[in-house]
């Protein structure tokens, strides 16, 4: 059992002997549920997996990964099921909800009474038989010392692998542009969708297409509480009404990995792009909401792929493009 009140020097030896118990019993191990932000699985819990199964020499034919929206597709696992096929969208939507009304947050810290349930349906459907969980509360716990600005980034960096992510292959039928920039817009507690943050993202994003095909990112479903913003326009397309719940995420993993760069809202899509090695630029009007911890660790982690990160106030979007005449893939990709 964890001990939540362990200084953090300690955590890693409670996780590590963790890791040896199950890695010696040779049972299969469901890697999640994964069922919060999108920004924390990228940034955090994929790399903290990869570094769990190295140290524990846990092979990837023992795992089986549960996310939603296909993303079981990039983890370090030999098979997977989709929470949105177990569920449903509106399911999962939901109770992520009741989790937050009851306990006043979105981040998994605790393995709940709903994801034993799918994950021994889940077991049941592929017969794993026997299983242990290697459950998001785990890297949340270890991590969040870090986060609260307790311990210093060496404790994510000693417990985390950021290898390359997979590149997923594009659904049959579906062309993109030979170059072109990723974009997403959407609402979140550092970037709300007033009037005058619609105007400034939709007139960003046209001056993009003047000069480059716009691919935009948007969901077209209702999966969380950030609503994409819809933008149209000569150059630019749009996968809404293209989308599966079940491929949501893994289709914008195979945009992203093949577009030149990535420009929209600063948070997990933004870092997905980073993962990527995309130069990305990202925005936001406030940080309240927010931790700088994680801007900063992208920051860092930007500087050892050699890829550009830029984050700024909305409000610079105009004098961005007036500086650089509308030409900023190019800023971004040079820096």
């Amino acid at each position: 059992m964890k001990a939540p009140h362990l200084h953090w020097r300690a955590k890693p030896l409670v996780l590590k002997a963790y890791l040896r118990g199950i890695a010696a019993t040779g049972r299969p191990i469901i890697l999640g549920p994964w069922r919060s932000e999108l920004g924390f699985e990228v940034l955090y819990w994929l790399p903290f997996l990869a570094w769990a199964l190295k140290y524990a020499g846990i092979e990837k034919d023992r795992c089986f990964a549960l996310s939603r929206g296909g993303m079981g597709a990039l983890y370090p696992a030999s098979r997977y099921d989709d929470l949105y096929t177990l569920r449903g969208i509106d399911a999962l939507r939901i109770e992520n909800q009741i989790e937050y009304q009851t306990r006043k947050v979105m981040k998994q810290t605790t393995v709940q009474a709903w994801d034993r349930a799918v994950c021994a349906e889940a077991a049941a459907r592929h017969g794993l038989g026997k299983y242990h969980l290697l459950h998001p509360s785990w890297m949340y716990w270890l991590f969040n010392d870090f986060w609260e600005e307790q311990a210093t980034v060496r404790l994510v960096l000693d417990h985390s692998r950021y290898e390359p992510l997979p590149v997923p292959n594009l659904p049959a039928g579906l062309e993109l542009p030979k170059e072109f920039i990723a974009v997403r817009f959407y609402e979140r507690a550092t970037f709300p969708l007033n009037q005058a943050v619609k105007v400034m993202a939709t007139d960003l994003t046209r001056k993009l297409a003047q000069h480059h095909p716009v691919v935009l990112l948007n969901q077209g479903l209702f999966a969380d509480d950030h609503t994409d913003l819809p933008i149209t326009g000569e150059n630019i397309s749009s996968l809404s009404g293209q989308i599966k719940p079940e491929q949501n995420f893994i289709l914008q993993a195979a945009i992203l990995a093949r577009c030149e760069a990535f420009v929209g809202t600063y948070g997990g899509v933004a870092q997905w792009a980073l993962r990527y090695r995309k130069p990305t630029m990202s925005f936001y009007t406030t940080f309240q909401g927010t931790l700088h911890a994680h801007r900063n660790f992208s920051h860092m982690l930007s500087s050892h792929l050699d890829t550009p990160f830029e984050v700024s106030d909305m409000r610079m979007a105009k004098l961005w493009t007036e500086a650089t005449g509308g030409e900023l893939l190019e800023t971004v990709q040079h820096g």
